[in-house]
């Protein structure tokens, strides 16, 4: 009897999985890591790619959006998100039209109680001039995420584009940006 306990106790033990690893500060923004198509909830082609990938030893996460016309990729914007200690969210710091124009936009990237991930940001324009935004990211799925990108004016926050108060990303799958 006491060998056959031992036996069951050696095998019970042998297939109990380890703990899982303690949660890292990037943890709830990992369901973002991949390449993405976004466009429409409605349905109709891409609008846009994103893309999400990590940074060497997963120390920070490198992000970027480009825009689509005529089938053509053109670049919008890319830059970082950092984990910042002090206020337990992302900073982001990301150079804006990729076409020389010396924008940028900077803020913040945080998680709501709900998993929703937000980020608030400050656009910057060359002469000084700055707008608010925010962008929402809500997992809907491995491969979907629903995500609106809005501007702030006097009258309160509105869709910064037609329909971008209603977008849905599509993970692509030609495996770029990856894990």
């Amino acid at each position: 009897m006491a060998l056959a306990t031992l036996f069951l106790g050696l095998v019970a033990s042998a297939t109990v999985p380890a703990a899982p690893p303690a949660r890292g500060p990037y943890q709830p923004y990992a369901f973002l890591i991949g390449s993405w198509d976004f466009g429409p909830e409605s349905g109709g082609p891409a609008q846009g790619r994103m893309l999400f990938r990590w940074g060497p030893g997963k120390s920070y996460i490198w992000f970027a959006t480009s825009l689509l016309a005529d089938g053509k990729e053109l670049p919008h914007f890319e830059g970082l998100l950092m984990w910042n200690g002090d206020r337990k969210d992302l900073d982001m710091l990301v150079a804006l039209e990729l076409n020389g124009a010396g924008a940028q936009e900077q803020g913040t990237v945080s998680v709501k109680p709900d998993g929703t991930v937000v980020r608030e940001i400050t656009s910057i324009a060359p002469t000084g001039t700055k707008g608010r935004f925010r962008q929402t990211f809500q997992a809907s799925g491995p491969d979907r995420i629903r995500t609106t990108v809005m501007r702030e004016t006097a009258g309160g926050w509105v869709a910064t584009f037609p329909g971008s108060d209603r977008l849905v990303m599509t993970r692509r799958k030609d495996g770029a940006g990856g894990a």
